[in-house]
């Protein structure tokens, strides 16, 4: 046990440390009077690691960092029946029915669906984006009754980003792994401000408009490219959000209490959630990895970190026995439920 203990530690300081240490020093320049937002779940552990290094004097932020309990499913659901809301959603692969799609991607539950949707409507297959215009077209008839019966879930996200301090001074910047930003553009039409991202890799990046506001996404180790063009690191993140998660899984819908505390549900969990006190060894490892590296002023360069990255996504062997357990994702808001990378990706 101890054996396995210190391989995972030595492989969350080799895989996730270069990259990160690169990330913070970056997140340090682009947080100067701004609010660092770590979006769930990969936020959890830049979190975690921001505010350690804050704590050590190791960086600088003018404000402690906050962790956004949320997903796009979650925000799908608060912002069901808007215009954005299926500009987003429906531009992202998917194949099942309307029934599908309303349950895992808009996280509606079945007598939720049924009570809004006729049901010969819900049996239609659907393939997206492919059929994006003529799903649009079904749901837009009921519009009103899916915002009804969303209401306490946008009124719950409201009153939770205004306990985070999202509402006001300073501007968020929102901290996640990638890509397209969907998140941030999201939560800026909710909040109808300005927001800004910072991201490992953004493919669409710069500032794009959002209703009355702006959406200012950066990309720190790439920007402007785009899936299938063989860049590694984008076509492999998949294993990145595998070691970058909460110990809670996604987030499907909150509610409010009333002694105003927020209630969030959570749907499947995947092996890293099951096996967090493992996953946690990982990031121990890659925390301490990024500690060492600021103390002692080690720095990376990209093009160093994402050779990186190429041997532990393309070599078999290169990540470690004691790991292969924890590299499951739920991709239900695909259809495609749990996936396992390493057999995706043959290594």
């Amino acid at each position: 046990m101890k054996e396995t203990h210190s391989a995972l530690r030595e492989f969350g300081a080799s895989f996730l440390g270069p990259s990160l240490t690169t990330y913070v020093r970056e997140v340090e320049q682009q947080a100067k009077g701004k609010l660092p937002v770590c979006l769930a779940r990969e936020g959890w552990l830049i979190h975690k690691l921001l505010t350690h290094l804050s704590q050590q004097k190791l960086i600088r932020l003018d404000y402690e960092p906050v962790y956004l309990k949320l997903s796009r499913t979650l925000l799908f659901r608060a912002m069901l029946g808007e215009s954005l809301t299926y500009t987003v959603a429906l531009k992202m692969d998917f194949k099942g029915t309307v029934l599908d799609l309303l349950m895992k991607r808009f996280g509606l539950q079945m007598h939720e669906v049924f009570a809004c949707i006729p049901s010969e409507v819900l049996g239609f297959g659907v393939s997206l984006p492919d059929n994006a215009d003529e799903v649009r077209e079904w749901l837009k008839p009921h519009d009103q009754r899916l915002q009804q019966q969303v209401e306490p879930t946008r009124r719950a996200v409201e009153h939770y980003f205004r306990s985070q301090g999202l509402e006001g001074d300073p501007v968020p910047l929102m901290l996640d792994v990638g890509y397209s930003g969907s998140i941030q553009k999201l939560c800026t039409r909710f909040l109808e401000r300005d927001t800004e991202g910072l991201y490992f890799i953004a493919t669409k990046p710069g500032k794009q408009t959002i209703g009355e506001n702006t959406a200012q996404l950066t990309g720190v180790f790439r920007e402007g490219v785009n899936w299938q063009e063989n860049y590694t690191m984008l076509e492999r993140s998949l294993l990145l959000e595998c070691m970058m998660t909460a110990p809670h899984g996604q987030v499907v819908d909150v509610r409010e209490a009333q002694d105003g505390e927020f209630i969030f549900f959570h749907g499947r969990e995947a092996s890293s959630q099951r096996y967090y006190q493992n996953l946690h060894a990982v990031l121990e490892g890659a925390i301490e990895s990024v500690t060492e590296a600021l103390r002692n002023d080690v720095t990376y360069t990209k093009e160093e970190v994402e050779a990186l990255f190429e041997v532990f996504s393309t070599r078999p062997g290169a990540i470690p026995q004691a790991a292969w357990h924890l590299f499951t994702a739920d991709d239900d808001i695909t259809g495609n439920g749990m996936v396992t990378p390493l057999q995706i990706f043959g290594i």
